[in-house]
């Protein structure tokens, strides 16, 4: 594996929706920065802002209504610069990819112009019973068709 690619910035495309955070003291490690676990959070904060503009805010309500819950079966993330207290960044998140039962959120976070890490986060459509994979409902797919991009796939 070349680690010279892993480290480079990766395209955000225009259709990305962005969200902006700031770094709290519960989000630093001991060194004083942004402490690597908190990237999770970043990211479900910009997915759950993607959801909600595709008209599928995430609430028990809405997935009891399309019958399905959305599993998270692979998350991956490069770290390229450090965070700071105080920071303020900008989460962007888009699709990458969207099959039958699954679809890929890339999403990248920002420091004015500097990128900090990106990533993907794969998660499985699937039955709320059984808990086996089960295709997008067509009325989830149709509302994030507007923020599938291949710009910028890892």
């Amino acid at each position: 594996m070349n680690t010279k690619t892993l480290k480079q910035q990766i395209e955000i495309p225009s259709i990305a929706i962005k969200v902006h955070e700031r770094i709290r003291w519960s989000d630093l490690d001991a060194a004083g920065i942004l402490y690597f676990g908190n990237y999770v959070r970043l990211f479900e904060i910009g997915e759950t802002e993607l959801f909600r503009a595709a008209g599928h805010p995430y609430s028990n309500k809405q997935f009891d209504e399309l019958g399905i819950w959305m599993l998270r079966v692979q998350f991956n993330c490069t770290f390229l610069s450090s965070g700071y207290i105080d920071d303020l960044l900008s989460i962007y998140v888009w699709i990458s990819h969207i099959g039958g039962a699954s679809l890929d959120i890339q999403f990248a976070i920002c420091r004015d112009s500097v990128m900090l890490g990106h990533g993907i986060c794969t998660i499985v459509s699937t039955n709320r019973q059984t808990q086996k994979a089960v295709k997008i409902p067509e009325t989830l797919r149709n509302g994030l068709k507007p923020f599938i991009s291949e710009h910028g796939i890892l």
